[in-house]
């Protein structure tokens, strides 16, 4: 793309906009669940521990595939991977939560779901890498911040909709996602041209950034194993305590909402004061916010300790991004993919392990294991090395 090489212009502002804006719609249904769990469990009878299961379930195909979709992407190029991923993950999210008759439906649906997810992050971001030039951190933050906002509707949306026509009526929240698709296959005409180059992806630089990964996809498995574990647990604790669905819809807004400014912010201070020093104080942060959470009994303390976990475990949202396609400068899809398709599998399968303790003790002991899982990605931080300018 022409402004590749430019300023922050106006134009590349406004079409990094309308890709934040397709990013909110499109993470708001992977995101649709955690307020639903516990009348889901009570509806198709599962336990705590398939509540975990259905957290890396949901998430597999949407991240495990993502290096392949942004592959595919790099050497396609076209809309096909933002439109068609817009309109398959809405569809079959909303047909998931509204139909499903059993778990092990429920579970499949969001599997297939995951493909539309996954085909959407890697080939969208990659754009928004090449529209934002050298600003990549603050541009990428933006994108970013979409994926926030819509995990912040998604309570909402959810329980709204619940509440209102029960699970049928979760079926029209499938309408914001195909309305969002239209309007994406006409803002990328022409649609992009493929990048075969970028498709070469096994050559000495893609080889030479694979070996400096591996602490890479420790960091971001970590950090996501917290995250989903927190999206998890805190609503099936809220419910055992009585709180009202509303309530915990608000309360995960609130997270999401939060995480959205830490994300902007974690993004600036990248550019200024470098990545490393965001991630250490992220976790370290993230773990004391989780724990004085567990440990307060009044509604305005657990508001404010869930906004300022949302700040510090979304603060680096952008950063591990710009830091995976610095590692592969010539392969941005893929390495979109990577650090997030890989990575954040990676924290699943995690997810799935602390929701068997808590089925086996309870939901806080497995938020306690959360919290302090994250300060391990500290070492990891550390080993971390590349050069942004690069």
């Amino acid at each position: 793309m022409e402004e590749k090489e430019q300023g922050f212009s106006g134009r590349s502002l406004g079409r990094t906009l309308v890709f934040t804006v397709s990013h909110m719609i499109n993470d708001t249904y992977p995101n649709l669940y955690p307020v639903l769990l516990p009348a889901l469990m009570a509806q198709l009878s599962f336990s705590t521990a398939a509540a975990g299961l259905i957290s890396t379930v949901s998430a597999l195909s949407a991240q495990l595939l993502q290096p392949f979709m942004g592959y595919w992407a790099d050497r396609s190029g076209g809309r096909k991977f933002v439109v068609g991923g817009l309109a398959l993950g809405s569809l079959l999210a909303a047909i998931a939560f509204g139909l499903a008759p059993s778990y092990a439906i429920l579970l499949i649906l969001l599997l297939i779901s995951g493909l539309g997810n996954a085909a959407f992050h890697p080939h969208a971001s990659a754009l928004v890498s090449d529209i934002t030039g050298k600003r990549k951190g603050f541009g990428m933050s933006l994108f970013m911040i979409g994926g926030n906002f819509g995990r912040a509707i998604a309570p909402i949306l959810a329980s709204t909709a619940f509440l209102i026509g029960g699970r049928f009526g979760l079926l029209f929240v499938a309408v914001p996602g195909l309305l969002m698709a239209l309007i994406m296959y006409w803002v990328m005409s022409p649609p992009p041209e493929p990048k075969p180059g970028q498709g070469k992806f096994l050559t000495p630089e893609f080889i030479l950034g694979l070996r400096k990964a591996g602490s890479l996809l420790v960091v971001v498995a970590l950090r996501n194993m917290t995250s989903l574990t927190t999206l998890t647990l805190v609503p099936i604790l809220w419910h055992s305590s009585g709180y009202p669905l509303t309530e915990t819809a608000t309360l995960l807004s609130l997270l999401f909402m939060a995480g959205s400014f830490g994300n902007v912010a974690g993004g600036a201070l990248s550019d200024i004061i470098g990545p490393k020093p965001i991630l250490i104080a992220s976790a370290l942060l993230s773990c004391l916010w989780l724990v004085l959470f567990l440990n307060v009994h009044t509604m305005f303390l657990s508001f404010v300790l869930i906004a300022l976990l949302g700040a510090s475990l979304y603060s680096t949202s952008s950063v591990v991004m710009v830091f995976g396609q610095a590692l592969f400068p010539k392969n941005k899809g893929m390495a979109s993919g990577l650090t997030l398709g890989i990575g954040n599998t990676l924290g699943t399968f995690g997810v799935a392990l602390i929701g068997l303790i808590a089925d086996y003790y309870s939901a806080t002991i497995g938020l306690y294991v959360s919290a302090f899982a994250v300060l391990i990605s500290i070492p990891f931080v550390i080993r971390l090395k590349t050069n942004f300018n690069d």
